[in-house]
């Protein structure tokens, strides 16, 4: 049931039109609202937000960060996830390994579910 009001409710929200005199504040507050609503389900649903840079080292080539943490992470098996391009923003669920890591400065982890997030 609450997913159905969930839905009537994104779904009001983008097909309310702003009127001419109220710009793109109007635009702007409801795209905040429907990103905080997904980032509050991916979150319930156990993702947290992540972000990945290129290393400098060639051992370990990406560098996770997660909001929750203030360590670095190295994610060993990101290039199953993504062959070609790798995103910057992502929403990642991922568990910590028990073994040496590649990288000085990061701890190694095992991604087990990744999914692109939008500024």
């Amino acid at each position: 049931m609450y997913k159905l009001y969930l839905l009537v409710i994104l779904l009001s929200i983008s097909n309310c039109k702003p009127s001419k005199t109220a710009g793109d504040t109007a635009n702007t507050s409801s795209n905040l609202i429907v990103k905080q609503d997904i980032s509050k389900e991916m979150i319930k649903k156990g993702f947290s937000k992540g972000t990945i840079s290129n290393s400098k080292s060639k051992d370990c080539p990406y560098i996770l960060n997660v909001e929750e943490y203030k360590d670095n992470l190295d994610p060993v098996n990101l290039s199953d996830f993504f062959k070609a391009e790798v995103p910057e923003l992502v929403w990642v669920k991922f568990a910590s390994l028990r073994r040496p890591s590649r990288c000085t400065g990061a701890r190694p982890v095992s991604i087990t579910e990744i999914n692109v997030r939008k500024k």
